[in-house]
């Protein structure tokens, strides 16, 4: 017998239908899966309910994020006003379950036949027809525009530029006659272009190439705006200077740049710490984040007295993105809160939180991936970009995607009076090449049509990207991360082929793996779940008591080390493989990790590296400025790295030392991905591809 789908609790009303709970503040839409958990609840009025229990008739055995059942009861709670601390609605069994406390009153679906409302006799008449139509169709147009949801959808496509070179962080010009963007032909060599949309004339602002990210006109439209990390030899543009620890605000006269390429102006001198997304604010003031020793905030810059404020860094949030309506003069910023969910939060000018709400999706799937949003022209609403998709997010977290999807796009920037939008989009193809330490010689690779450049020759070479390459210790082994098949998922090359390993959901994302010590199983996190997989394909799932980013290391038999984005940091934690107990370590910001038996060594965002000693507990870390954290192995108690400015693969001691340099490394393959006795293992850029497109939106039914 099947149960009825509208049942009330504590004078709530709850319509499974239309997913839906009505009280006296009125109606909300609440999430299907966990209207399904209270319903299953209700089932069981007054009875524990194991979280197996749940898992298994809600979930069904698909693969869900870490604290998803902990999420559904927090947003039932939130829904239908109950407390946690000291609950009246629903109890927590810890290690157990859950319990609805109160009794149901389940309400009994019409007939269809009582539902329909009965003519009488004496009326029925030739008139009934028409009246019957008009009726109809009166509803089905009600239906239509205020019951309907409304849909994001892309209704047109259009290419405005598709070059050798890549393109990035375009924006419109406050007319939305002109489009800035950033132009990259070598790693190094970038320029601030314009592009006139009505004549499709391009001309280039920038006199001087350089490290240029987050290209921007100013709300007048008088100057572009855009950060620099680093000054660019022109004659020697061979690397990408990954290690620069140099950020400053430039400006360019956007009138006088069109006529003919200028210098730059300073406009926030050069700086220590990483800063992203300037924006020009009224009285000679910017706004940007910034992060420092791994936590962010947003600041402001006033260029009269150089001075900068904090204007928004809980502690309970991490910032990752933002942007700033000047019809509303209100800021728009998001990070993930300790939960790992992402917050959006509304500021005014003074950075006072006007409201702040939990994300919330249309489907079951919870996006990892950091969003970047950008205002409308009202400022009522955000444009929001994750993992290559586009959203619409309203003020209070609704996020809907747009429809058809559109894969691959990296940025967007809303025209200033119509339904246009401006983006982004493309690709970055990279491969892994096993390669002598101490060897130069190349074979030569074989020419053909579109044969792509490889620095040094790669192995399962294909149009996808490869990456996280680790040899396997006391075996032959390579483990690969590779999206081939669609999905990031596992590979391993046995030196003639490449097998995939592994079978996850759709929409895997996999940021790195590593090999057991022994090197019979890996480790990795995929969309936020801690995975242990074995060499015939059987995987082992971990919850974690947060969302996670990625594994940091697997040194010892039994201690993993993976990170999480945690509130205001990048957390690391350490997992006892034994007790399968997470362990919080009191170290922020960690992007990777290097371990020996006395000392831990750990990188940040910005490439720095870290020691400390053993017990972590009881030392303070020491900074290690020779080494570059974003190419670094260690092996057999030796570091190897990559030194930008040599452009050398060099030898150091545990204590950071210069021991010898090895060998240059090529252009575009200078990351090193793992070492193992005479060979090292690249991760080499192949192709990077992104254009600009202009979309048509529409929001409505």
């Amino acid at each position: 017998m099947t149960l009825p789908q509208r049942f009330i609790i504590d004078g709530y009303l709850i319509n499974m239908s239309l997913s839906e709970v009505t009280g006296e503040a009125g109606s909300i839409k609440v999430e299907p899966k966990v209207l399904q958990v209270l319903l299953l609840l209700a089932q069981n009025a007054q009875q524990v309910v194991s979280h197996q229990q749940i898992m298994d008739q809600v979930w069904q055995g698909s693969e869900v994020v870490p604290n998803a059942l902990q999420r559904c009861i927090a947003r039932l709670r939130k829904v239908l006003g109950d407390n946690a601390k000291a609950p009246r609605l629903i109890a927590t069994h810890p290690k157990i379950g859950y319990r609805l406390m109160v009794d149901v009153q389940w309400q009994q679906a019409q007939t269809e036949q009582s539902a329909v409302t009965r003519v009488p006799q004496k009326f029925k008449g030739i008139w009934k027809w028409p009246a019957l139509v008009v009726l109809l169709i009166s509803f089905g147009l009600f239906f239509a525009v205020f019951i309907t949801p409304l849909e994001p959808k892309i209704k047109s496509i259009k290419t405005i530029t598709h070059t050798d070179s890549f393109e990035s962080d375009v924006s419109y010009s406050p007319n939305g006659q002109y489009i800035v963007f950033n132009r990259q032909t070598q790693s190094c060599y970038s320029h601030i272009w314009a592009k006139n949309l009505k004549t499709g004339t391009e001309s280039r602002l920038s006199k001087q190439a350089g490290f240029y990210r987050d290209t921007r006109f100013t709300f007048d439209g008088r100057s572009v705006i855009f950060t620099q990390q680093q000054n660019c030899d022109q004659k020697a543009i061979e690397f990408e200077p990954q290690s620069a620890n140099c950020w400053q605000i430039n400006s360019l006269d956007f009138a006088e740049s069109l006529s003919s390429p200028q210098p730059s102006a300073v406009r926030y001198q050069c700086q220590n710490q990483s800063i992203t997304r300037p924006i020009a604010l009224p009285n000679h003031q910017y706004s940007f984040l910034k992060t420092e020793q791994g936590n962010s905030g947003l600041f402001i810059y006033n260029a009269l007295n150089q001075q900068s404020d904090v204007l928004f860094a809980p502690s309970a949030l991490s910032i990752y993105s933002y942007d700033y309506s000047p019809v509303q003069s209100q800021y728009a910023v998001i990070g993930f809160n300790p939960d790992s969910e992402h917050v959006l939060s509304i500021l005014n000018e003074q950075g006072r939180v006007l409201q702040q709400n939990t994300l919330k999706f249309q489907s079951d799937k919870y996006p990892q991936a950091q969003f970047v949003i950008r205002y409308s022209i009202d400022g009522n609403t955000l444009l929001a970009v994750s993992d290559g998709a586009l959203y619409h997010l309203s003020m209070d977290g609704e996020l809907s995607e747009y429809k058809p999807l559109l894969q691959n796009i990296i940025s967007v920037d809303k025209h200033p009076t119509n339904v246009q939008v401006v983006a982004i989009t493309g690709y970055k193809d990279t491969d892994i090449a096993n390669v002598p330490i101490y060897t130069q010689h190349n074979p030569p690779l074989q020419s053909g049509i579109n044969q792509s450049v490889q620095p040094y020759k790669s192995f399962a070479r294909t149009k996808s990207p490869e990456k996280s390459a680790k040899f396997q210790p006391f075996g032959d082994l390579i483990a690969f991360v590779s999206a081939i098949s669609g999905n990031d998922e596992v590979w391993l090359w046995d030196g003639a082929q490449a097998m995939q390993l592994s079978d996850f959901a759709n929409n895997s994302h996999i940021e790195q793996l590593t090999w057991s010590p022994d090197g019979k199983q890996i480790a990795l996190v995929s969309n936020g779940l801690l995975k242990l997989i074995d060499l015939e394909g059987n995987t082992q799932s971990i919850n974690a008591p947060v969302l996670l980013e990625k594994v940091a290391g697997w040194h010892q038999t039994s201690n993993l080390l993976v990170t999480a984005t945690a509130a205001n940091a990048r957390a690391l934690l350490t997992l006892d493989l034994k007790t399968l107990r997470f362990t919080l370590l009191p170290i922020e910001g960690v992007i990777n990790t290097w371990s020996t038996d006395h000392a831990l060594y750990f990188s940040h965002l910005d490439g720095k590296v870290f020691r400390i000693a053993r017990p972590i507990d009881a030392h303070k870390p020491g900074y290690m400025p020779a080494l570059n954290g974003k190419s670094l192995e260690l092996y057999q108690s030796k570091f190897y790295s990559y030194d930008p400015t040599s452009r050398y693969l060099s030898m150091y001691n545990l204590e950071g030392e210069l021991i010898k340099q090895i060998r240059p490394l090529k252009p575009f393959a200078w990351k090193l991905s793992d070492v193992k006795d005479q060979h090292m293992l690249l991760e080499q850029v192949i192709e990077v591809n992104q254009d600009i497109i202009e979309l048509e939106l529409s929001y409505g039914h």
